[in-house]
Parts: structure tokens; sequence; C-alpha cells
């Protein structure tokens, strides 16, 4: 047995940190009694305990289930800048992200839970890698699911050199990132792929695996799934090689998750983050830009997505960028739509609707995505239809061409009422007469809608795209006008805590995205306009 090795694993099971990953523990672990009550590391490794407890702790971060840091990693950031939600608080007196100042508070989280979560948790299995080559495989496919979404939130960030320092961390830029993602997505890929024909039905972390309960087979559609996803992100930086990945991905003999039966979604173990934010924080309302689609489509689920205040008829909601004050501020709590997320709802992570989205894009620039535009766009519609469990209405819907997202209504504030200008006449049914950026925008507006609640992969495709129209903040009080009202925000800043304790190498990671650090920076992939 390697003893260096599982000291090494000891030290970080125990801290889960990014620092000091192997300076904490004794080296001298071979001359120590074993402790009588504790499991030998054969045993853990024969078990899958040491590779299960870290894929269970991998799964936990991807997505955070804890309330506090799910609100200022995702509520208060992609969701909001989405225009899923309106946050209803007034956080150091409406100075912070809902009107463009960057909150430490806010903006350090998601950083601290990539490293002392999720590549901490990924550490210990990437230490075993060689004993347990399926489980790493896994916990590289978990690692990318939950570091893109970091990277797609403040760009450069230590990735490939991570746990290789005690003392500075060099970053990457993103797209050195985005290009190790190919490739270590690719390999995991082939690992699951060679351990199913050995092992065809084993499940060996079942035990551990809240998502899938260890099969692989769903494993290897999810992970060609975030390969095109990550594949359709490059589409206006290299699009060669985002039509080279994503047409790898879409002609895998495995496939993507093309059914609700293969959606991943994660069975939170205490409560589910978003209704605790929205029921027991009160602090989250529908938000405007989604209001106005799904009111002016009559969407059906609406209805599935939010519920109607006691006393109230209509659906309103909250524009980002407004000021609460102790008069206004239960006005918009009790007047706009409530999310209907329930206590024991699983947090959702990838669903088949967004596969066939992907798709209807990748088409419509022509791409080999085995199917045509049109047909893609409209199983995407009906898939997410399925899922909500509103398929009666999808027929009419779908053929609906006239129905266009309703203005904002100012029915909680007056000043918060938006009216889009030009016109935001984008229609549901599919027309083959309509051009590439017409038909683009209506692909982006259904996965907007069928990618609910997930606020992050949202706000990374208005980035990307321009679409939906989300509606712009109503009061801007970012720094020196870093962030344009009408661009709106496209990344987080660095964390307080990388200048404090990481200062030389932050340095390098402003440098590498143009010598300046706001929200008004335009990530690598965010080449578009």
């Amino acid at each position: 047995m390697n003893i260096k090795k599982y000291t090494t694993i000891a030290c970080i099971v125990g801290g889960m940190g990014i620092a000091g990953l192997s300076a904490s523990c004794t080296g001298a672990f071979d001359e120590i009694n074993t402790n009588p009550n504790s499991v030998p590391y054969e045993i853990m490794l024969r078990d899958n305990l040491i590779t299960g407890s870290a894929i269970g702790q991998l799964e936990n971060y991807c997505i955070s289930a804890d309330a506090n840091q799910y609100q200022r990693m995702f509520n208060l950031a992609g969701d909001i800048y989405a225009g899923y939600f309106g946050a209803t608080n007034t956080w150091n007196n409406n100075n912070n992200g809902i009107q463009y100042v960057m909150y430490p508070e806010w903006y350090n989280v998601a950083f601290e839970v990539g490293y002392e979560r999720i590549m901490a948790a990924w550490r210990v299995v990437d230490l075993v890698r060689e004993e347990e080559p399926q489980a790493f495989a896994l916990a590289q496919i978990l690692k990318i699911f939950g570091m893109h979404k970091i990277t797609d939130m403040y760009g450069p960030i230590p990735y490939s050199q991570f746990g290789t320092s005690e003392t500075a961390t060099p970053y990457d830029s993103q797209e050195a990132i985005y290009r190790l993602f190919f490739t270590e997505l690719d390999d995991a890929v082939d690992a699951l792929v060679d351990f199913v024909q050995l092992y065809p039905g084993a499940c060996p972390l079942k035990n551990y695996d809240a998502i899938y309960q260890g099969d692989y087979v769903k494993w290897i559609k999810f992970t060609n799934t975030l390969k095109l996803r990550l594949a359709m992100r490059m589409a206006y930086v290299d699009e060669a090689a985002a039509r080279q990945y994503a047409e790898e991905a879409v002609n895998h003999p495995a496939g993507l998750l093309a059914d609700n039966a293969d959606n991943a979604f994660y069975p939170v173990p205490q409560r589910n983050p978003l209704n605790e934010i929205w029921d027991a924080y009160q602090d989250a309302r529908m938000g405007g830009t989604i209001a106005c689609y799904l009111n002016g489509f009559s969407d059906p689920r609406r209805e599935v997505y939010f519920s109607l205040p006691s006393g109230t008829t209509t659906w309103n909601g909250v524009r980002s960028g407004t000021t609460y004050s102790a008069t206004n501020l239960n006005n918009y709590r009790n007047r706009a739509a409530l999310p209907n997320v329930g206590a024991n709802d699983p947090l959702q992570w990838m669903v088949a609707a967004e596969s066939h989205f992907l798709r209807a894009e990748g088409a419509l620039r022509g791409w080999n995505m085995g199917g045509a535009p049109k047909d893609l766009y409209e199983q995407g519609v009906r898939t997410s239809f399925d899922q909500r469990g509103v398929s009666a209405g999808y027929a009419a819907y779908i053929a609906n061409a006239t129905a266009t997202p309703a203005n904002l209504s100012p029915a909680i504030v007056s000043a918060d009422a938006y009216t889009y200008n030009p016109a935001n006449t984008i229609t549901i049914a599919w027309d083959e007469a309509d051009d590439f950026e017409r038909k683009l925008e209506r692909i982006i507006t259904q996965k907007y809608l069928a990618l609910f609640p997930d606020g992050q992969e949202a706000w990374s495709e208005f980035r990307r795209t321009g679409y939906p129209r989300v509606i712009p903040v109503r009061i801007n009080r970012s720094p020196a006008n870093t962030i344009s009202t009408a661009v709106q925000i496209r990344r987080l800043v660095f964390p307080t805590t990388e200048y404090d304790k990481n200062s030389v190498e932050v340095q390098k990671a402003v440098e590498m995205i143009g010598g300046a650090d706001h929200g008004g920076v335009k990530l690598w992939w965010d080449k578009k306009n």
C-alpha cells in the first residue's frame, strides 16, 4: 500500500479545503498505531468508502444543496441575471449585486465552494485513480459539471495545477480550461464505456451516487450532453472546434439525454435550497423576464413553475435591479408570483429537453445533429411539456404563430414597468421563412423556458446569444459605469480572498481578461456582439 498517498487522502477527507491539501498531517503515518475503532484504508478501498464519500460530496456541491451557498452562488447571480427570479430583500441598503454593486459576501462564495468542496473532493478520487479508474472517470465528470459553472462565472480560474502547490495556485485561461474539459470528458467516457462492456449491469457506486445510483450507461449519456453544452458555448469563438465536439457528442453510440427518464436530478438530503430561499427567507419571487414570456405565450408551464399568492389573480414578476423600502418590500413579497418549488423537490441538474434544443441550434448552423432544426426544436418543446406534466397543451402551443411576450406589468410598482422597444415579437411556431437570427432566438427562448430553474445556464446562454431578451436592470449602480445597462452584467469579479492569499496569480488572471476586473468584462466565449 502507498502510505504517503493514503496519508494525503486522510488529510483531504478531514479538511476538504483548498489550502494545505497535504501539509496539515504527519508524514509518519506508518509509525502510528492503528486505531482499533477506525476502518483500515484497504477495506475503505475495497468497499468504495473513500471514493464513495468523495462522489457524494461532489454531488452535494456541484449545485450546492446548502441554502445559504445556493442563494449567493446562483439565486443572487445567474437566477436574477437571467430574469428567472426577482430577489426580494434590501441587502446592504440596496447596494448589492442586484443593482450591479459587486458585493464580496456574495461573489466570493462560488469560488470558495468550487475549491473547498468540489475540487477538494475530486482530489480524493484523483489520488486513487489507478485503483478505481471508473470512479475517477465519474469524479472527472462531476468536477467538470461543477467547475464549468465556476469558470462561466469568473473566466480564468485555477484548474490544471490545482493541488500542486501549497502557496500560490496559477490560473488557466478560460480557453485552456475548456480545451482540457473536452479531453477529460472524452477520457472519462472511454473509461466508463470500457467498464460497462466488461461488467454489464454492474453499479459499484450504487450506494453513493444519488443521481443515477451508479448506472454508468446513464452517466455516459449525461457526459455526452454536457460535452454538447460546452461545445455550443464555443460557437462564436471557435466554430470549427465547436462543431467537431458537438458532432462527436451527438454521434456517440451511447447517445444523449434524449428522454425524461434520463433526466439528472439530485435528491437533496435536507430541504431544497430554493424552497428555503423563497419560503423561509422570503427572498425570491417570479422574475420579470420569465413573467413576460410565460404570460405572453399563455404558457401552461407557468402554473407548474409558479403559484399565485393568496388574494391575487395576476402573475406579477419582479424586475431585476429594483430597490426596496420598508413600505414596498411586502408588496413585492405578497403580490409577485411564488416559485412553485417544494421542500422535498430535488435539484434539477440537466434535462433531456436541453439536448434537443442544443441539437436544434447545431442543425441550424449546418452541423450534423441527426435531424432538422424544426423537428429538433419541436421535440425540445414536447419533451419539456412532457417533463412538466402539461402534454395536453402541446399541440395548440407549438402551432401558435401569433402570441408574443408581454410587456412587464406595473402592477406592483409603476417604476418597474418595462415595454420592449423595439417590440419583442418572437413567436412560438416554427417558420421556415425566418432568417437565421430569428430562428436562433426562437430556439433559445424555448430553451430558456425549458431550463427553468437553472438560472446559471440561462444566464450563460443569454450572454452567449443575446437571447431571450432579458429585461435590463432598473437601477444600475456599477462603479464608474463599468457594467452597461443595455449589455448587462457579463461575469463576477475575482474573490477578495484571492487578492489576499493568491495575489500574484490573480493579477495574472486579470491580465488574461484584458487588465480590468469588473462585471462588464466579457468572457472568452462571449464574442457574438
